[in-house]
């Protein structure tokens, strides 16, 4: 049988380096992860407000949609046609509209929780490496001395 091969130990500062890395690592995805959830919540709000306008527009066209059908079933002429075509097809591009930034914005609120979840993980591990330092670089506490151990001055 071949004799193993004893992995080398490996030294202190070795260790150290690899642990100041890996803390700078952290902090480096920290600060990425709050870069990258800051701006997806500014594309959820500029989504938000867009489905807002996109679904007053909507409303506001079926309710033209509708008081144009009524004025083309009293009196029906070219005009009032053509105004119930018009209405119509705005009313079609708007929902296609609608319905493509409906998919958007669920998209980006998925990723943005992922996002939110990545951080409240990293926020944790970075407070966690923090008091762990702060606890180790403490001094140590000297006991206190008990009466016991005094000893009476002999007189």
């Amino acid at each position: 049988m071949a004799a193993r091969k004893r992995k080398p130990v490996v030294s202190s500062a070795a260790i150290e380096k690899v642990l100041n890395t890996s803390v700078g690592n952290l902090e480096d995805a920290k600060s990425n992860c709050d870069k990258a959830v800051k701006s997806r919540t500014a594309e959820s709000k500029k989504l938000l407000n867009e489905l807002r306008r996109l679904r007053k527009r909507r409303l506001t066209g079926m309710s033209k949609k509708k008081r144009a059908i009524a004025a083309d079933k009293k009196e029906s002429t070219v005009a009032s046609r053509k105004n119930v075509r018009t209405l119509t097809s705005e009313l079609v591009t708007t929902n296609k509209t609608l319905k493509v930034t409906v998919a958007k914005r669920s998209a980006v609120l998925s990723e943005l929780s992922g996002l939110k979840t990545s951080l409240k993980r990293l926020n944790g591990y970075t407070k966690g490496i923090t008091s762990t330092d702060k606890a180790i670089a403490k001094p140590k506490r000297r006991g206190r001395v008990s009466k016991r151990n005094i000893k009476p001055d002999d007189k």
